[in-house]
């Protein structure tokens, strides 16, 4: 079956402009009850286990879970699973167990909003507030990029419009419910675009499996195909079992240095909610990622031809089932990459209006002038993003990759700060300048790379950013005794 676009306009506008027209109910409905900062960023801590939960796991999975991640197994088999699968099963667990009760008790007792409230108290210095927001601006706008950039590929795929179109669209949508509701918006849409988020992972593997002729039939015109397919290393050799490690590790441990997953267990109501919580959105995780994955294998065998890789998931939904039902789980596509800008949007609007310019430039500005200058920033921020996805630089999975692993050099001065008392702010800012050097040029320098021995870039990145922690802090002065009693203190009773 070639891969040629079939439109079907009518019936996708039909359902998108419903589904969309609910998100925007639902940012109206929170906006009339977000009065205060602790609202607009975190709930005020009040989150339950079913908000919780399902607001990590839909924050966390995104466009490139549904779309660039299938499309990039699309070339490469069964081996090209192992990109998210098995790090979508420890990818909430992890981080629960080694920062997430100690954040929610720190959360309560101090009022801690952002993961820069949190390191700039731990150091006790503002410059912390400054190095997050910059880093924030320079790789979560990629990551929003690259969730419109897939709002494109389903507007082309089911309309036949430029893929731009679907980029402007999906982006003015976000920014008015996040600028209306902030993280109250943001969480209660979280729930409904989960809960689709499923229902269109397991649909799409459904209809991939009967596209193909069952398994069976699958496998063997695999088989045929390309026998790579069924085996690791997978086609072209995507898969040895360093980049395999790389990929578990980099999806479950290092989510503790994504701000806007960090932010979650501030807005966990108390640690029994967070377990309740973690048990949910990882059945979630992995039931959902093993799914589309799945199907991005499955349609290797039906489909052939097209355009461009992330297509495939679309393009299955709409040669498999009516315009109509297609147009209705499409949207859970659409809900994978809403759910994670309005997370990520709300985060880094935080960076700039409270870490950047509450804490630096205007310390006398009160909480009203920050929530007024919030609402500005949402939508600037979100105009950039919206450009990035109209010139799309890369592929939905290159730049998500990218971004996820600038900001995981975070995973250093949040692990140092909290499990070990000598820790100062030198060490904390020189790591994170040290791993982010080292992840761009073990990325980008042919034989640099090499040196990494197959791993990912983050890897030595964060090993040398380690390092740099333990030399300065051993050589800088440590933080006042008082601001260590109120990180280590509260634990130890």
């Amino acid at each position: 079956m070639n891969g040629a676009i079939q439109p079907s306009p009518v019936p996708f506008y039909t359902v998108i402009i419903f589904y969309l027209g609910i998100m925007a109910f639902i940012g109206w409905y929170a906006s009339r009850k977000t009065s205060s900062l602790g609202d607009f960023f975190v709930l005020s801590g009040k989150a339950g286990v079913v908000v919780s939960g399902i607001a990590y796991f839909s924050t966390q999975f995104s466009m490139g879970t549904f779309l660039g991640t299938p499309g990039t197994i699309y070339g490469v088999g069964y081996a090209g699973m192992a990109i998210s699968v098995p790090g979508a099963v420890f990818c909430m667990i992890l981080p629960a167990l080694l920062i997430g009760r100690k954040l929610i008790t720190l959360g309560h007792k101090y009022g801690f909003l952002t993961m820069a409230d949190y390191l700039s108290d731990r150091y006790h210095s503002k410059s912390m507030s400054g190095v997050l927001g910059v880093m924030m601006l320079f790789f979560l706008i990629p990551m929003m990029g690259a969730q419109i950039i897939g709002a494109g590929v389903i507007v082309h795929v089911f309309t036949g419009l430029p893929e731009w179109a679907g980029v402007v669209g999906m982006g003015v949508i976000v920014i008015l419910y996040c600028m209306a509701g902030g993280m109250k918006g943001a969480m209660m849409t979280d729930v409904i675009q989960g809960s689709l988020m499923i229902a269109t992972a397991v649909v799409t593997f459904i209809v991939s499996i009967v596209m193909g002729g069952g398994f069976e039939n699958i496998n063997h015109t695999l088989q045929g195909m390309n026998e790579a397919y069924l085996t690791f290393p997978g086609a072209n050799g995507y898969m040895p079992w360093t980049y395999f490690v790389s990929n578990i590790v980099l999806w479950s441990f290092f989510t503790m240095g994504q701000p806007h997953l960090f932010t979650k267990f501030f807005a966990m109501k108390d640690h029994k909610t967070m377990f309740k919580a973690i048990l949910l959105g990882t059945a979630g995780m992995f039931f959902s990622a093993t799914l589309i994955e799945w199907a991005g294998v499955n349609g290797i065998a039906s489909i052939q031809n097209i355009e461009k890789a992330d297509q495939i998931v679309p393009m299955i939904l709409q040669r498999g089932l009516n315009p109509f039902l297609a147009s209705i789980f499409i949207a859970g596509i659409v809900a994978a990459g809403m759910s994670t800008i309005d997370g990520i949007l709300v985060t880094t609007t935080g960076a700039v209006t409270r870490d950047i310019y509450q804490k630096i430039i205007n310390k006398k500005a009160t909480d009203e002038n920050v929530m007024n200058l919030s609402k500005v920033v949402t939508v600037l921020i979100g105009i950039i993003v919206i450009c990035f996805g109209v010139f799309q630089p890369g592929s939905i999975f290159e730049i998500n990759l990218f971004a996820f692993s600038g900001m995981a050099i975070f995973v250093v001065p949040i692990l140092f700060g909290m499990y070990w008392k000598k820790s100062t702010v030198a060490g904390a800012v020189s790591s994170v300048v040290v791993g982010v050097i080292a992840l761009l040029v073990f990325t980008l320098v042919p034989s640099v790379k090499e040196l990494a021995h197959g791993f990912h870039a983050l890897f030595p990145a964060t090993i040398l950013g380690s390092v740099t922690m333990l030399v300065v802090s051993s050589m800088t002065q440590a933080p006042p005794q008082e601001t260590i009693e109120r990180h280590f203190a509260v634990f130890e009773k």
